[in-house]
């Protein structure tokens, strides 16, 4: 039975891969900056995050990322993001920094704006021979010949307007495919282009607002992913909040994924959100579902308005 779940989840493994080219592509929901640099634009207030996620829980050895992030603006028209990024998944393992730059002007006293944002990676992709493996006695291989390090890129723009946000990123600019000859079905990571949009709708003393928004992924082998969702804010302190994905794909690399949501917010600055994605296919829900957490801290002076963070 565990080597039919190590099938399946190797199998698994390689369909998201096509279906979703960016590492920590799914927590877009609770660190936009991850997938487009010049986000970073949003918040007016130094803030840190720290999120992680829990695939697959069901399979042997399931995939788990964790990103830690900072996040600042200075000169009152620019900032940066800095981001320590870890993903593994089974005898693999990729982790690294990402640095982002952003330039931001202000369009009009309303407070609308546009942003452009440039960042930069350096990753090292990593297989980790386990004693078990078929490939631990060979003598023509070394750890040493299964680490691969490479530089990476992005770009991003955002423009806010009143109560509509839309954005473009574009990421692997310089596509790699992990240079470990035994690793025969890990795919190219091609480059994969994002667009996305989001809405606010607030009642006028902004106690409560519904805040839909939409990301469209496709990369240059034409996979593509849709991923909508909708949070519910109550006195923004708290939310509750659906999404739904899918690779729109019919064949073997379908992916019909719901995903339920909350965050909070404690004493105006510390917040935690949590969210619980699960397969809508019965054929996929052997491999259980995916957890969500973050953990986050913003700096920001007490006398000014309380930042809408959701």
């Amino acid at each position: 039975m565990k080597k039919i779940l190590l099938i399946i989840s190797i199998f698994l493994a390689i369909s998201e891969a096509y279906s979703q080219d960016l590492p920590f592509v799914q927590q877009y929901i609770f660190d936009q900056t991850l997938l487009n640099p010049a986000l970073g634009a949003k918040y007016d207030f130094v803030s840190i995050k720290l999120s992680g996620v829990e695939q697959w829980m069901n399979m042997p050895n399931h995939p788990k990322n964790q990103t830690f992030s900072y996040n600042m603006k200075f000169n009152n028209n620019m900032g940066f993001n800095a981001a320590l990024l870890n993903e593994s998944y089974g005898e693999i393992q990729n982790s690294g920094i990402k640095f982002s730059y952003f330039y931001y002007t202000k369009l009009n006293v309303r407070g609308d704006y546009i942003s452009y944002g440039v960042s930069g990676s350096a990753m090292n992709f990593q297989f980790n021979l386990s004693n078990d493996s078929q490939y631990s006695n060979d003598p023509t291989i070394s750890q040493s010949d299964l680490s691969y390090l490479y530089p990476n890129a992005g770009l991003g723009i955002y423009y806010h307007h009143d109560e509509i946000s839309l954005g473009f990123s574009a990421g692997n600019l310089l596509p790699y495919k992990p240079k470990i000859s035994i690793l025969v079905t890990e795919p190219t990571r091609t480059r994969t282009y994002f667009f996305y949009a989001e809405t606010k709708f607030a009642n006028p003393i902004n106690t409560f607002a519904v805040i839909p928004s939409f990301l469209l992924s496709v990369n240059e082998d034409f996979n593509r992913q849709i991923n909508i969702s909708t949070k519910m804010v109550f006195n923004n302190t708290f939310w509750v909040g659906i999404a739904y994905r899918d690779a729109l794909d019919g064949g073997i690399y379908a992916i019909h994924n719901a995903l339920a949501m909350t965050g909070f917010k404690f004493f105006k600055r510390l917040n935690f959100s949590y969210g619980y994605d699960f397969s809508i296919l019965s054929s996929r829900s052997v491999i259980g579902g995916t957890h969500f957490f973050m953990l986050g801290y913003d700096f920001f002076n007490p006398r000014d308005k309380v930042p809408m963070y959701f």
